[in-house]
C-alpha cells in the first residue's frame, strides 16, 4: 500500500511545467523574462533541481493557467515519493512502534 498511486520514478512538477511551455512554443528565456524570474532559477526548477513553492506555483498559474494546486500536488508527491525512496529515512521509520495498536 506505501507505493500505491506512485511510479517507479518520482515524478518533478517541473517536468510538467517544461513540457507544457514546449507544447505552448515558449522560450524558457522569453517566459523568464516575461514573468521577471532569473532564466537559471527558472532552468533548475523545471529540471527538477529546484523544489517548487507555493508563490511559484501561482506564478505559474497566472501566465499558463495551470492550477496551483494541481502543481503543488506534484510536488508533495515527489517529496513523499523521494522521501520514501531514502534508505536512511526508511531506516529511521522501521524503528518506529505502532502506537496506534496499543490503544
Amino acid at each position: 500500500m506505501a507505493t500505491l498511486g506512485y511510479s517507479f520514478y518520482p515524478l518533478h512538477p517541473g517536468e510538467v511545467l517544461k513540457d507544457e511551455m514546449e507544447a505552448r512554443h515558449i522560450s524558457q528565456r522569453e517566459f523568464a523574462r516575461q514573468v521577471d524570474m532569473s532564466y537559471t532559477v527558472l532552468n533548475e526548477l523545471l529540471n527538477g533541481k529546484r523544489p517548487l513553492t507555493p508563490a511559484t506555483a501561482l506564478m505559474f498559474e497566472a501566465a499558463l493557467d495551470v492550477p496551483a494546486d494541481a502543481q503543488m500536488a506534484i510536488q508533495t508527491k515527489y517529496n513523499m515519493q523521494t522521501a520514501r525512496q531514502d534508505s536512511k529515512i526508511m531506516s529511521w521509520l522501521a524503528q518506529i512502534p505502532r502506537v496506534a495498536a496499543i490503544l
